[in-house]
């Protein structure tokens, strides 16, 4: 049975944090920014080196055809109007370049700023939290939101609603699923999306229906500029390429559109471009593309930009470097705007695409792509305050990407480039351990790109790559797993079961991928259905791999798994003991499979009474465990803490006393001081200590363990109620009732059922910590 070892949540954990925000900075001004050294008068207040800085690297000296939209967003920094601000329109008008001079105009008042991407609703919850975090909230609460015991929304704005002078940007709000969280939706008010009277809340969408955002968000359009806006745009881009009336004119021809004026004006400064005048760069336009440039009004953004960039390959083309376009057709079945990590670009599978240059050609064309502006580069920052554990990669401008995808579907070469892609990303994850904390940063960098090609890719793939996009979804799904992120490792798992049907319910990655779904069901405390899902699973498998494969005997002990995390111990015991000799023969005795199964039966006694005997099997267990696992890893310390359950059970609480504070000491060392785990072994000493008549001292351990657990695993959780009935059988004044140590851990024990979470204060630090450590 595979189960996650405890470690820190890295949707919570400072390395994620900062590995997600170095993947957002790198993204053409549209996200939060952690590496660009600030301005001395733009010091960050709470933000250590920056924390949700904004990209004030990508704000123009001059913003043009903005000043009365700026200057009236800039009055409610000062006075707040209490409703939510998006800045709408379509993709290019430069939505971003004016939310960013909000921005420095808030800055210079001396306001706090804080810049998130909408991304996805992971990324978009990690940032948050993180800002509720700098602001003061409590980490317990911030854990428990992270566990799933309290809305993340509501930890933020408990925060927000107590400062003042301050602008959050939520940027590239384009798909609304990335502000919904547990169904709170941001037309509903209560999630996210809050209108507040002490500080600006700005939003930048596509999505101007007000149906989508509620009454009480106020749309500001942002439209395209007028011929004279964008003329100014492109001179002050390229002094040089020509008169007035040109640039209106190919302000004109390009719709007022502020990237593609902006990309054109790049463009024409270029010293290897051909066109070197407005007026060329507009013939040419219109040789390669005439029909697009109609009126502004009835062109899209896509079919105006498309013209401007197929420029620039062509440009790159006749400059020696054709491989670009190739290179450009793969990136663009990334997630755009998210960084694609430099160590994933494999210059073997990407010369696939290079042609005569092959893999010799791959680091040519991508330093033509980002010279022509077309893709982005960047290395961590040498700033002082930054966290030099990202990494260094590409980023494609979210059009870039959609268009050239758009082309490679109109000219039928998406299945070559997405298959490129595809193989890409398995490279990219094969090396990656799932289980190894220390891999998991790189994870999170590729898990938007799992998903992109997944809703993008998957209906353009041959079986072959569909095949092997539903294999790093399954290595995705683990790793959310053993992080912590549950509920994350459903959805990448139930994701992949619909955009991969192609390959057949019966297909081995298909039964995986059904596996994953049922381990995230089990992990969110979702027995009954876990246990229906596998047993369905189990039937499939025995059909296609037969009844004695590795997948089918695994699936076998995680149904009787199941059964005992509903607390039928008589069911899952005789499960277990019809699994063990058939793993032993066909696995070894000694396999990590074989000793989950022996785990499985101690645990099963224990959960009848049987104290003796499962205290037998434990220490039986127990060295194996050591020798093929290591002296502690959370096998072996779950083993531990299930001999001290046994020897609490018999009677001997001094002996128990000692063992469960054995076990503290050891979890809290390696799964952190609130795993769930580790309160266990803190409720087994206090209970151990209660049983021995030392009601003060159990007393104070129970009443600082108790407000941990409600917030990290929920007040309706059993080791939380558990504790209360405790507490109040030490505090009320009758004989304390002790009896109920085994119900206090039976849900929890041998499982890793919550992720988890950083401590607010030291162990030392609390009322009753000197009763742990003496």
């Amino acid at each position: 049975m595979t189960v996650p070892s405890g470690a820190q949540d890295p949707k919570g954990s400072n390395f994620s944090q900062h590995a997600e925000a170095h993947r957002d900075a790198l993204t053409a001004g549209r996200d939060i920014h952690l590496y660009g050294a600030p301005s001395n008068r733009h010091a960050p207040s709470i933000s250590g080196g920056g924390l949700l800085w904004p990209p004030l690297g990508r704000l123009p000296e001059c913003v043009r055809g903005r000043d009365v939209l700026v200057d009236h967003l800039s009055n409610l920094l000062e006075t707040p109007d209490g409703r939510v601000h998006a800045l709408s329109g379509l993709g290019g008008t430069g939505k971003s370049t004016v939310a960013l001079r909000v921005a420095e105009a808030a800055l210079d008042r001396g306001q706090r700023v804080w810049w998130v991407s909408a991304v996805d609703a992971a990324s978009v919850t990690a940032d948050l939290l993180s800002l509720a975090q700098a602001l003061g909230a409590d980490t317990t609460a911030i854990a428990a939101a992270r566990a799933g015991q309290l809305n993340p929304c509501d930890v933020l704005w408990s925060q927000l609603d107590t400062q003042s002078d301050w602008l959050l940007v939520i940027d590239n709000a384009d798909d609304l699923r990335a502000l919904t969280v547990r169904d709170r939706r941001p037309c509903d008010g209560n999630g996210w999306v809050r209108g507040s009277r002490s500080g600006l809340l700005l939003v930048t969408t596509r999505d101007s229906d007000p149906l989508h955002w509620g009454r009480r968000v106020a749309f500001e359009a942002v439209g395209c500029l007028t011929d004279t806006d964008g003329a100014r745009v492109l001179l002050d881009l390229a002094p040089y390429a020509g008169t007035v009336t040109d640039a209106e004119n190919l302000s004109n021809r390009l719709g007022g559109l502020a990237l593609a004026l902006h990309h054109a004006g790049s463009h024409l400064a270029l010293p290897f471009a051909r066109e070197r005048t407005f007026a060329a760069y507009q013939r040419s336009l219109e040789t390669n593309l005439p029909a697009v440039l109609g009126a502004a009004g009835s062109a899209s953004d896509r079919e105006i930009v498309t013209t401007t960039w197929e420029l620039s390959l062509d440009e790159l083309h006749r400059l020696g470097t054709p491989q670009s376009r190739g290179l450009l057709g793969v990136l663009a079945w990334f997630a755009a705007p998210v960084l694609i990590p430099s160590d994933g670009i494999d210059d073997e599978i990407l010369g696939r695409v290079c042609y005569e240059p092959g893999s010799t050609g791959v680091a040519i064309g991508l330093r033509a792509l980002s010279s022509a502006g077309l893709i982005e580069t960047q290395l961590p920052s040498a700033h002082p305050g930054a966290d030099h554990r990202g990494e260094s990669g590409i980023v494609l401008h979210p059009l870039v990407a959609e268009i050239t995808r758009h082309r490679h579907l109109t000219h039928g070469s998406s299945r070559a480039s997405a298959a490129v892609a595809v193989d890409l990303l398995t490279a990219a994850t094969c090396r990656l351990d799932a289980e190894n904390p220390s891999d998991w940063p790189t994870w999170f960098a590729w898990l938007p790109h799992v998903d992109e090609l997944l809703n993008q890719a998957s209906s353009h793939l041959a079986l072959t790559e569909i095949i092997a996009l539903a294999d790093a979804a399954v290595r995705s799904s683990k790793m959310l797993l053993w992080a912590g992120s549950y509920p994350s490792s459903l959805k990448m798992a139930e994701s992949a079961l619909q955009h991969t049907k192609p390959i057949g319910p019966a297909h081995p990655s298909t039964l995986r991928l059904l596996f994953r779904q049922a381990s995230a069901s089990f992990y969110l405390g979702r027995y009954t259905e876990a246990e229906r899902l596998y047993r369905v699973l189990l039937t499939a498998q025995h059909r296609v791999l037969g009844p004695e494969h590795p997948d089918s005997l695994n699936t076998a002990n995680e149904i009787a798994w199941s059964v005992a995390g509903r607390g039928d111990f008589i069911e899952s015991e005789h499960l277990y003991r019809t699994l063990l000799p058939t793993q032993e023969r066909v696995l070894g005795t000694e396999h990590p499979d074989t000793l989950g199964t022996r785990y499985g039966i101690a645990r099963s006694v224990a959960g009848q009474g049987r104290h003796i005997e499962a205290e037998r099997l434990y220490h039986e267990l127990i060295p194996v465990q050591q020798r093929v696992r290591g002296p502690e890893h959370p096998y072996v310390l779950t083993t531990q803490f299930g001999i001290a359950e046994s020897v609490a059970g018999q009677g001997r609480h001094h002996e128990a006393e000692r063992l469960y504070r054995d076990v503290h000491r050891a979890e809290e060392r390696v799964l952190g001081p609130h795993h769930p785990h580790t309160l266990n072994a803190w409720y087994g000493v206090a209970s151990s200590l209660a049983a021995q008549g030392e009601h003060a001292r159990a007393e104070r351990l129970l009443h600082d363990l108790l407000p941990i657990q409600q917030r990290v695993l929920g007040p309706n959780h059993g080791s939380t109620q558990t504790t209360a009935r405790m507490l109040r059988n030490l505090t009320e004044p009758r004989q304390p009732d002790v009896t109920c140590i085994d119900e206090a851990t039976r849900d929890d024990l041998g499982m890793i059922a919550s992720s988890p979470v950083p401590a607010p204060t030291k162990p030392e630090q609390l009322n009753g910590a000197g009763d742990l450590t003496t």
